[in-house]
């Protein structure tokens, strides 16, 4: 949406801001979404002005009424709308015939009026793959849903069991059917209008995804929630075509014991890979295990909540939406790093994960 900073338009401040009096003429604008807040001095006629930005009076008849320059005022109109603390009467009014005006609201406390539904149309557009439909896929897919993603292809070889009911979004209506399928009918329940591929058939490496995508039609994102052989094949597989393809993709991490285990998001030749992942880890656990024997136990029938899922999920789905949205303003936050959630602790640990230079995995310009 085009938009004009005139004398003749109406603007009115964000729901989320809060504007605050200091001394000696100090305005604090305070983002209450963001917790970000800006602190100008303005002049007294000025503020006036700014202060009844309420949508409903031109900006030459605000500064009319309380003998404020005009130039002065568009000046500050253009400044305060690129710190997302006012918005013009076309964009609030085309939110709030919006389904998705909640989103569209909070997007909006990252993104300037003038770029916001781009940014959305942009999320609407973006082909998203989710390999692995379990407990932390199926969720991912979910909340991808609400969030108003419209395209999706869904990739998994299993049916829904009575067992995954405990972590999933599967209902009881759902068992023996593929998980797949299952998907596809939470998927539209949301929206009909939701375009779901399904995929019912196992990964075993770069070159499955290869063939699958060819068939349908190549990604913009993809997110790897697989942990079938184990996660870190499957996102070896992953950073493998999406490396060749150049696409951006999500490692959605998991549950572990007592920890939410919080994935890296990568985007090819410009951040840290899963190969760069691994070397890290590796040379931190060298340090951290120098002396213990490692104890073998195969097929551990380890315990899950739901809420670790959830967590895991919700964190995956968050990069997706920063992903697809393409602005500097709300850039992804697990690029270069990996996280942990401890459920004893309710604490969130990082580890920051530096592109390798013996990976080559970056794009170096010459």
């Amino acid at each position: 949406m085009e938009i004009e900073i005139q004398p003749t338009t109406f603007w009115r401040i964000r729901p989320s801001v809060s504007v605050i009096p200091l001394e000696d003429g100090v305005f604090e604008f305070f983002q209450s979404s963001t917790r970000r807040s800006l602190r100008l001095r303005l002049r007294s006629e000025i503020a006036h002005v700014i202060k009844h930005l309420d949508g409903k009076r031109r900006i030459c008849d605000l500064c009319a009424e309380h003998g404020a320059s005009a130039t002065q005022v568009l000046q500050l109109i253009g400044v305060l709308h690129e710190r997302c603390i006012i918005e013009p009467r076309p964009v609030w009014k085309t939110i709030n015939e919006s389904h998705f005006y909640r989103t569209l609201n909070f997007l909006g406390d990252y993104i300037p009026a003038t770029e916001l539904f781009a940014a959305f149309e942009r999320i609407q557009a973006a082909k998203i793959a989710i390999v692995g439909c379990g407990a932390v896929g199926s969720w991912v897919a979910i909340q991808l849903g609400h969030l108003g993603f419209q395209n999706f292809t869904v990739v998994d070889n299993d049916i829904v069991e009575e067992s995954n009911l405990n972590r999933s979004v599967f209902l009881q209506d759902d068992l023996g059917a593929p998980k797949v399928l299952a998907i596809k009918s939470a998927l539209n329940r949301i929206s009909p209008n939701i375009l779901v591929h399904k995929v019912q058939k196992n990964i075993k490496g770069s070159g499955s995804l290869f063939a699958v995508f060819f068939d349908i039609c190549k990604p913009d994102i993809v997110v790897n929630c697989a942990d079938q052989p184990s996660v870190d094949l499957t996102s070896e597989w992953i950073d493998e075509y999406c490396r060749k393809e150049g696409i951006p993709y999500v490692i959605a991490g998991g549950y572990n014991l007592h920890l939410s285990l919080i994935g890296m998001t990568v985007s090819p030749g410009e951040t840290a890979c899963f190969n760069c992942s691994r070397i890290t880890l590796n040379q931190l656990e060298d340090k951290s295990l120098r002396g213990i024997r490692r104890l073998w136990r195969p097929k551990r029938n380890l315990g899950s909540l739901a809420p670790l899922t959830g967590i895991t999920s919700s964190l995956a789905s968050s990069e997706v939406l920063r992903l697809a949205v393409k602005s500097k303003k709300l850039l992804p936050a697990m690029r270069n790093r990996r996280g942990e959630f401890n459920f004893l602790t309710n604490e969130i640990s990082f580890v920051d994960i530096p592109p390798k230079p013996e990976c080559g995995c970056l794009i170096h310009n010459s």
